[in-house]
């Protein structure tokens, strides 16, 4: 692999293969257009690939040049990249194929199903099998959780149906969504007709295909395209090649530069990025709360504050990681961070007692009603994508059909919904019960006789008070 920086183009460059016609070919980046998805400035991605001048430093940023000498960027070299370093995945680069959801409770079902159909963390999915580069910083820890690719997947592994719903609706949010998923039936915790019910609910799972596992006599058949038996693996196999040709037709190529490498120069319009959620780098931190680098530095090392890392060792922080960690401590919320309005999300089976609810706090906050408590998950999912997200929730429990635990346990765990506070409405008395429910993840339990104290709960916990 060849310096990016030390590459010169040839008068004769040499031939690459051909698309066949018809074919989807592999999307292609300016450094623009990877610097706007990455959402980081032009001299980092110069800099990203010019990380190989010391035989013993990270692996480079591959890329070719144009005859005009100009970067291009393959896909899969950038989700390989950013996969090796941990750096998040844009939506934008998740768009090339269709996504898989998987729900299997079993921990050696998901390794066997990974491995049957050879699975790897995106970006991987060119390696020779076996291969390894040493590089990767995700590596499994024995859950086999999350997401996985193939050359003509990506593939969503959960381990619970609650989880479950939130990815499918984050997806739709994230403007992909996703297009087959596969699940045991019996479901473990949750009623399989309410689970599928809930994808469906959505527009943009309306289409949603289904694959059934181990499935009963009483199975309904809408939208299923599938049922097998467990280890069923050639079959299933078959089945996933098939549905990905169907719904790979589907899928528009993605724009790419208006001169091609590969010798099209046709005009094409340019990638078209959508608005995402602010990233902030650790000065502008240090600048909001008028405080020393220094400071911000032993925040993040104490685990006090969220952030992940660049390439190039450079803390980046989310939004919604900013604002959690404001609430947390009570402090007050810069105007450049603030909400307008911070979103509440009322979910209670009783309509009148949520519209009552509602009107209590809308002056204070921007309120929606949900009476599916199953189906708030994938909506719930959907609002916190990209750059939104759902401030806090009031959910009524005990709900009918829903473990109470695991729905608030899948919500405080999410990489996407965690970061909402949610306050548990009991329509019971019992203690015990709402000890249980804040150690899964409840930030407050107040009582329906307590209810007018909820407007309070939620101006402490969202800063609005402060």
């Amino acid at each position: 692999m060849k310096n990016s920086k030390s590459v010169r183009p040839s008068a004769n460059p040499p031939a690459r293969p051909s698309t066949a016609p018809g074919a989807i070919r592999e999307p292609i980046y300016l450094a623009s257009q990877l610097a706007s998805i990455c959402d980081v400035d032009l001299k980092t991605i110069h800099n990203w690939c010019d990380r190989n001048e010391d035989p013993d430093a990270p692996a480079e940023l591959e890329s070719f040049r144009t005859p005009g000498g100009h970067l291009r960027f393959r896909h899969s070299a950038v989700v390989r990249f950013l996969s090796r370093w941990g750096y998040p995945i844009p939506d934008e680069l998740l768009t090339d194929r269709p996504h898989l959801m998987v729900v299997e409770p079993d921990t050696e079902r998901r390794a066997q199903l990974i491995e049957a159909l050879s699975l790897v963390r995106p970006g991987r999915e060119a390696d020779e099998p076996g291969k390894d580069d040493g590089k990767s910083v995700h590596s499994d820890d024995g859950e086999h959780l999350g997401l996985y690719a193939s050359a003509k997947w990506y593939v969503h592994l959960w381990g619970d149906a609650y989880a479950a719903l939130i990815s499918a609706g984050e997806r739709a949010g994230a403007g992909a969504p996703m297009d087959l998923a596969i699940t045991r039936l019996p479901m473990d915790g949750i009623d399989a007709t309410a689970w599928r019910a809930a994808l469906l609910s959505r527009p943009e799972t309306a289409s949603l295909r289904f694959v059934l596992i181990d499935p009963t006599k009483t199975a309904l058949d809408r939208n299923v395209v599938g049922m097998l038996e467990s280890g069923q693996f050639d079959a299933l196999r078959a089945l996933l090649d098939t549905q990905a040709q169907e719904l790979g037709a589907t899928i528009e190529p993605t724009p790419t530069p208006a001169r091609r490498f590969e010798g099209s120069i046709a005009r094409r319009e340019r990638i078209k990025i959508p608005p995402r959620e602010p990233i902030y780098v650790a000065s502008q931190v240090a600048h909001i709360w008028n405080v020393d680098l220094k400071t911000v530095h032993n925040w993040v090392e104490k685990g006090d504050i969220e952030a992940f890392s660049t390439p190039g060792r450079h803390l980046r922080f989310r939004r919604r990681s900013l604002l959690h960690f404001l609430r947390r401590y009570n402090m007050a919320i810069p105007p450049e961070i603030a909400p307008v309005r911070p979103r509440v999300s009322i979910i209670d089976t009783h309509v009148e007692h949520a519209r009552k609810l509602a009107g209590t706090l809308s002056t204070s906050f921007e309120v929606q009603v949900i009476t599916d408590p199953t189906a708030a998950l994938v909506d719930l999912g959907a609002q916190c994508a990209g750059a939104n997200l759902i401030d806090a929730l009031i959910v009524t429990l005990p709900a009918a059909g829903v473990d109470a635990e695991r729905w608030i346990r899948a919500v405080a765990r999410h990489e996407d919904t965690r970061y909402t506070s949610i306050v548990a409405l009991s329509r019971g008395e019992s203690n015990d019960e709402a000890h249980r429910w804040q150690k899964a993840g409840a930030l407050a339990t107040v009582f329906d006789a307590d209810s007018s104290q909820i407007a309070m709960v939620l101006e402490r916990a969202l800063g609005v008070a402060v």
